[in-house]
């Protein structure tokens, strides 16, 4: 039995829970937890890549996207080299854009399969 291709729309949506969970993370403590740095690196990390299976064309439209990949492949394969001042400084001065330009995505996405 084959599964049936999973629109746009619920991949944007998967990344808004992510990043959603992420800032729960947050909530309960600074990057200098370990748990909590793990915790955050990997939301980030599954949230690009659920962003990444929605259609090449969609993504087109965003000029950073090649620098927003460029940090999911350093949280999946540098992880430890990964400086905790570069994961501070993504999260308090990129995060707030990565997640409303994901609310953006989601919205087109959502119109365009109506």
């Amino acid at each position: 039995m084959s599964r049936k291709p999973r629109r746009d729309s619920q991949h944007l949506g998967d990344a808004l829970e992510h990043l959603r969970v992420l800032r729960d993370h947050l909530n309960r403590g600074s990057l200098d937890d370990t748990l909590i740095r793990d915790a955050v690196c990997h939301r980030l990390e599954v949230a690009i890549d659920a962003v990444a299976k929605v259609n090449q064309d969609l993504l087109a439209e965003v000029p950073d996207w090649p620098k927003i990949v460029g940090m999911r492949n350093m949280l999946a394969h540098q992880y430890a080299d990964l400086d905790q001042e570069i994961l501070q400084n993504t999260i308090d001065n990129r995060l707030d854009g990565f997640v409303r330009l994901v609310e953006r995505l989601h919205r087109t996405a959502a119109t365009a399969e109506r």
